[in-house]
């Protein structure tokens, strides 16, 4: 579950109902389980507070897809949720880079989402595992990933969490640019579906180190912070490297406020000036950083792309197992480059009385950067 300040935990009376008392109260859940046949084998992903099952859908022909069970306690905000189940999924389940919600049903005690059966793995696995991606196969994935923002942003979603691990693979011989969008755990669902972008949400979520400054900032954030976290994404295809230092979830939140992205040279030798210019245009304060549509029009991304074939997305030379500690969490971890390595330790920390926009405002120079201000869909 990534980092969420939301709403507390409201408490369910549920929570000490028996199962025959749970299926009584939820009789249509208990009917919407038996529709599935559940592999009985390990599941297929875990986090925190959920699974993920491999299940046989008996009410489409025996298909194969992935429940996602969720323990309701898990959930901040239970309404803004079930939002994004009713609501969201509904809008944006049809476009082809996007695992969306099918069906979905709830017990006493947790949520069972549907969703198609992805089976090719994470983008991070695939950057862990192999080493950094050339120029051409990094824009090939950015064009897929902002052209499915453009997509979800003008049905008034905004996904909050927009990180390598959240982009799986279709299959595992898939193409390098065949990903798609999971995880709308965390995703604002707006009353308003149009291309306008006004930064008026405010309450906090996301994984510190992808999520953009000013959603911690207190001074407003909207669609645009997806951004932010897809020129970090950009930042790791070209180096396998974070921009980042801090290991700590607090400095980690201060540094993406202060910190003017560098590239340092071992990392990124032979990367095009284009291509960080790019980068550092998605990382900028959200009056200066451009919607997805804008972006996907930037020289780097516009440039005609050579033929990327399967075997050759890498720079072979730039591999070396020995210096690629394997990590699982949301990063590649260089020796003598410390990447935030908690945040799948411990991404829900107590953070006590401590106020995030205080500390991150008390910066130098971050008042001033995320000052509050609007910005509408033609903003440069």
């Amino acid at each position: 579950m990534p980092f969420d300040f939301g709403k507390l935990l409201r408490t369910h009376s549920s929570s000490l109902l028996t199962a025959a008392q749970q299926e009584e109260e939820h009789p249509h859940g208990a009917h919407k389980k038996k529709e599935y046949v559940f592999d009985k084998s390990d599941p297929i992903g875990r986090g925190g507070y959920s699974k993920v099952l491999k299940a046989k859908w008996k009410a489409r022909d025996g298909k194969v897809v992935a429940l996602k069970v969720v323990k309701k306690e898990s959930i901040k905000n239970r309404e803004e949720y079930l939002t994004i189940i009713d609501k969201g999924f509904p809008r944006i389940n049809m476009h082809p880079n996007i695992c969306a919600g099918l069906d979905w049903f709830e017990t006493g005690h947790k949520y069972y989402v549907t969703f198609p059966m992805l089976t090719g793995g994470e983008l991070l696995t695939r950057l862990n595992s192999r080493g950094r991606f050339t120029e051409d196969a990094t824009k090939k994935v950015l064009r897929v990933i902002l052209e499915t923002l453009e997509f979800i942003h003008s049905q008034g979603i905004i996904h909050r969490d927009m990180k390598p691990d959240n982009w799986l693979y279709r299959t595992p011989d898939s193409e390098v640019d065949d990903i798609v969008l999971i995880d709308f755990g965390i995703a604002k669902v707006l009353d308003v579906q149009s291309d306008e972008d006004k930064l008026d949400q405010f309450e906090a979520g996301g994984t510190p180190g992808y999520a953009a400054p000013e959603i911690f900032c207190g001074t407003g954030y909207g669609k645009n912070s997806d951004l932010f976290g897809a020129g970090v994404i950009t930042y790791n295809l070209l180096s396998s490297w974070s921009p980042w230092e801090s290991r700590d979830v607090i400095n980690l939140i201060q540094e993406t406020a202060r910190t003017t992205v560098n590239f340092p040279p071992e990392p990124f030798e032979g990367v095009s000036e284009t291509a960080k210019a790019f980068v550092r245009l998605l990382m900028q304060p959200p009056q200066r950083r451009p919607s997805a549509k804008q972006a996907l029009k930037h020289p780097w991304l516009a440039a005609p792309i050579v033929s990327v074939e399967q075997d050759h997305i890498l720079e072979e030379h730039e591999i070396d197992s020995s210096s690629i500690i394997q990590l699982p969490s949301h990063h590649t971890l260089k020796p003598d480059h410390p990447i935030a390595d908690q945040l799948t330790a411990n991404p829900d920390a107590d953070l006590g009385d401590l106020s995030i926009k205080d500390l991150v405002l008390e910066e130098p120079g971050v008042k001033e950067k995320y000052a509050a201000s609007d910005h509408g869909s033609d903003s440069p």
